[in-house]
């Protein structure tokens, strides 16, 4: 059977886009194991299923994954798998910082909530530190509410990156939804902020929402009017943990 040259464009079309897309799922970064040894590699960053870059991590090693690219074949034998538990953490070449928590979700109906290890992405350093805690999925959740509520698997993923937790942690804690705590707990040493956060400088009371009172999640929104307060308080914490040490 001889194919046209336009069914021979679309098919390399359709193959072009199936590896950029495998490709992209793979994200170039380190890993941050136990005693300060670092791995480079390509590490999956599936936001269709959060938990697996937040309950296990899979990646490829760069010599992995350059035959990959060469072959358009990523074998099942490249992938390499690790459990929160092995790791700091890991940073990806973006900027974006992942670290592993120890977390227990008191916002459900259980009584009892055992920690779990997670990586989670870490928002926020210092004094007081912000992680996001992404919803898990499952591959029927991904499929069909993908395709009849979402209409497509972009817009999964975009409501997945806008509803999200918040856990804050200070004083070594272990990290807490947002919506569990007294954030003057967490800000109200530092006068200037509070007032800040009183006279409504960040606008973060602007989120006070009934519907984010009513849950546990948060959006884009929330979380950028909150970074921008705590961002204030860690870095007048560090200058003044930093002149404290100069006299």
């Amino acid at each position: 059977m001889k194919l046209s040259k336009g069914s021979i464009s679309l098919f390399l079309c359709v193959f072009m886009a199936i590896g950029l897309c495998a490709q992209d799922l793979y994200q170039k970064g380190q890993l941050h194991l136990k005693k300060g040894k670092t791995i480079d590699a390509y590490i999956q960053i599936n936001f269709e299923f959060p938990q697996r870059f937040q309950q296990n991590i899979t990646y490829v090693t760069p010599k992995d994954y350059d035959k990959y690219l060469q072959s358009g074949k990523l074998k099942g034998s490249m992938k390499e798998k690790l459990n929160p538990g092995d790791i700091k953490g890991f940073t990806l070449d973006n900027g974006t910082v992942f670290k592993t928590v120890r977390y227990a979700d008191l916002t459900g109906k259980a009584i009892k909530m055992i920690p779990k290890k997670m990586c989670l992405e870490q928002t926020a350093q210092g004094a007081i530190e912000v992680y996001k805690l992404y919803s898990r999925t499952t591959g029927s959740i991904n499929h069909e509410l993908a395709d009849m509520i979402f209409e497509d698997r972009a817009n999964l993923i975009n409501y997945i990156q806008d509803n999200f937790q918040i856990l804050v942690q200070k004083d070594n804690k272990n990290p807490t939804n947002i919506m569990q705590v007294n954030l003057l707990n967490y800000i109200g040493d530092n006068p200037r902020v509070k007032e800040n956060y009183t006279n409504n400088h960040y606008g973060f009371r602007n989120q006070f929402t009934e519907q984010q009172k009513m849950g546990k999640y948060v959006n884009k929104k929330y979380e950028a009017a909150f970074l921008s307060m705590v961002n204030d308080y860690n870095q007048e914490a560090t200058e003044g943990s930093e002149a404290r040490s100069e006299e």
